[in-house]
C-alpha cells in the first residue's frame, strides 16, 4: 500500500492502486473500502453483522423545531467499525480535530501512510447529492486529496465513487447541523491480520448475541431497540399533528424504505448476512431465522407502502391507526427473530 504526492502539489495525497467499492450502507461501505485496501476483503453484509449494526433508534421531533421524527434501525455512527474491527481483531483509530486544518493534516498523514481514511459528513453540503436536508452521520471513504478535489466512495445509490470539491468537503465534514453531528471525526486501519487470512466462522455467533442482546435490552431507555420500535408504533397517530403532514409523513416512508429501516436496507442487510452466516459455519438453526428476516424486510415494506399513501387517504386518522397496527406487528416479530437467535447464540457461545 503507497501514497504519491499529487503532480505539482503539496496540501495531500492519493492513494496508488485504490478500487472503489460501493455498497448499500455508507459506513459498511466505508470500513468495506478501508478492509480491502488492507487485503482483508469481507463481504458488506458480514460486515454488517459483524459489526453488530442493526438494531432501532428513535429521535422525537425536538420542541418547537420544524423536524419530523426520526427512526433508524442501526446502531449509532462508527459502532459497526468498531465492533466489526473489534471482531477482526484489527486495529480501529478514531480521531477527531477542533479545525479544519488539523482535520485536513490528519487526513492527509493516514493516507499518505497508504490507508483509506473513513470520514463523516453532512449530506446537505455534498455536491452530488440529491437530498437538501441536513443529515450529519453520513460516512465516506477518502481516498484521495488534492489541493482542489476530495476523493471519496460513497453508495451505489449515490453513485459510488465521487470527486468532490475541496471547499465542499470541508463544509460537509465541518458541519454541526442536522441528526447526530460528529464534526471532523475520521477513522482510519491500524495494525492487523494480512491478507484475507481471517477465519470468519468463530465470530459469527458472538456477533449475533451482541446485537440480540442489545436491541432486546429494554433498560437502554424508551428510545433503543425494540423499545424504540413500540414507542414510535405508538406515537404514530399523533403524527396527523405533524406540520405540513401530508408532504412530510410520506417524505418519512421514503426515509424508512431508502435510508434506514425498511425496504433492502438494514433488515434486509441483516437477513444477507444471516445467509453469509450459514454458509460459513453451515448450522442448518439459522435458516428459520434468515427465513424470519425475509418476513421482516417484507413486511416493512408493506408498512412503508401504507404510510407512503397518507396524503391520498379518504380518512388520515384511521390510516395512520393502521399505519400503527402495523408497526406494532412488525416489532412483534422482530421481537420474536431476536428472542430466538439470543437463545441460540447464547447455546452456541455457552455464555450468557
Amino acid at each position: 500500500m503507497s501514497a504519491r504526492r499529487p503532480a505539482g502539489r503539496s496540501g495531500g495525497a492519493v492513494l496508488d492502486g485504490f478500487r472503489a467499492a460501493p455498497g448499500v450502507h455508507c459506513e459498511t461501505t466505508m470500513l468495506g473500502n478501508m478492509l480491502r485496501h488492507a487485503g482483508v476483503d469481507v463481504p458488506e453484509a458480514l460486515v454488517f453483522g459483524l459489526g453488530q449494526g442493526i438494531d432501532a433508534q428513535f429521535f422525537p421531533p425536538p420542541p418547537h423545531a420544524p423536524v419530523p421524527p426520526m427512526l433508524t434501525g442501526r446502531v449509532g455512527p462508527g459502532l459497526i467499525a468498531e465492533h466489526a474491527c473489534a471482531a477482526l481483531g484489527i486495529g480501529l483509530v478514531t480521531l477527531r480535530e477542533a479545525d479544519d486544518a488539523g482535520a485536513h493534516a490528519q487526513a492527509v498523514a493516514a493516507l499518505s501512510a497508504g490507508r483509506v481514511v473513513g470520514v463523516t459528513v453532512d449530506i446537505f453540503h455534498l455536491d452530488y447529492f440529491a437530498s437538501r436536508t441536513h443529515f450529519s452521520a453520513h460516512c465516506l471513504a477518502l481516498h484521495g486529496l488534492d489541493d482542489s478535489t476530495a476523493y471519496v466512495v460513497d453508495t451505489t445509490q449515490q453513485g459510488g465513487a465521487q470527486q468532490l470539491p475541496l471547499a465542499s468537503f470541508v463544509r460537509a465534514r465541518a458541519s454541526d447541523e442536522g441528526f447526530m453531528p460528529s464534526p471532523r471525526l475520521h477513522w482510519h486501519l491500524d495494525d492487523g491480520p494480512a491478507g484475507s487470512t481471517v477465519d470468519l466462522a468463530p465470530r459469527i455467533w458472538p456477533a449475533v448475541q451482541g446485537a440480540a442482546a442489545r436491541f432486546l435490552d429494554r433498560g437502554r431507555g424508551a428510545d433503543r431497540g425494540i423499545a424504540a420500535l413500540r414507542r414510535a408504533a405508538e406515537e404514530l397517530p399523533g403524527w396527523r399533528q405533524l406540520p405540513r403532514g401530508e408532504a412530510v409523513i410520506p417524505e418519512i416512508a421514503r426515509f424508512w424504505r431508502f435510508a434506514g429501516t425498511g425496504g433492502t436496507n438494514f433488515r434486509g442487510l441483516y437477513a444477507e448476512f444471516l445467509a453469509e452466516a450459514h454458509a460459513l459455519t453451515g448450522d442448518a438453526e439459522l435458516l428459520p431465522s434468515l427465513t424470519a428476516f425475509a418476513e421482516i424486510v417484507a413486511a416493512w415494506t408493506d408498512l412503508i407502502d401504507h404510510l407512503g399513501g397518507y396524503a391520498g387517504a379518504p380518512d388520515r386518522s384511521a390510516h395512520l391507526k393502521e399505519a400503527a397496527a402495523r408497526l406494532h406487528a412488525v416489532a412483534d416479530a422482530e421481537e420474536a427473530a431476536f428472542t430466538r437467535l439470543l437463545d441460540l447464540s447464547r447455546d452456541r457461545t455457552g455464555t450468557v
